[in-house]
């Protein structure tokens, strides 16, 4: 009796130490949208006006890399925005569509605190013409695109590029 008592004792540590390293390692795996520098930017830019031009650099710098995976920044960029980033193409579309995402949470926080600033109407108009030409490069990516995973991430980025080119304020 006492074999069996103590192999579940041990049966359960070792379920609970399986867990935990399955924990720690989906925690690894967690993928940030914006680079250590782009959140930098980000936290550093206090105007909304600016903050959406720093979500739109990050956005055009994964339609960069997307469309260009040899591409190359010029050395004053890359010591203020970092390295391209990287990933593979279903990634850094997930992370464009997040990062439209992010900038349209700023200006809603925005929008709730100030409706009336002129800032919000500058910034939302750059974030619309940003998606607008952001746009047709997504969509001329669909044709080199054989993976479904990639189609999908793509499908979802166009979709959320469409969404930000009908944002309207209202009072």
């Amino acid at each position: 009796m006492t074999f069996f008592k103590g192999s579940k004792v041990l049966f359960f540590v070792v379920c609970v130490g399986l867990l935990l390293s399955v924990g720690v390692s989906a925690q690894k795996k967690t993928r940030d949208h914006l680079t250590e520098q782009e959140i930098e930017l980000v936290r550093d830019v206090q105007q909304i006006d600016q903050r959406i031009e720093v979500f739109i650099k990050a956005a055009d710098r994964r339609i960069l890399v997307l469309t260009n995976p040899n591409a190359t920044q010029k050395p004053k960029e890359e010591e203020t925005w970092g390295p391209l980033p990287t990933g593979t193409k279903a990634e850094l579309l997930s992370d464009y569509k997040k990062i439209l995402e992010e900038a349209e949470e700023k200006l809603d926080d925005f929008y709730s605190r100030e409706p009336k600033n002129d800032l919000l109407k500058k910034a939302l108009q750059k974030f619309k013409q940003a998606a607008n030409r952001q746009i047709p490069q997504l969509r001329a990516m669909a044709a080199q695109l054989t993976d479904k995973k990639d189609q999908r991430a793509l499908a979802e980025a166009i979709e959320e590029a469409e969404t930000v080119t009908k944002a309207e304020m209202t009072n």
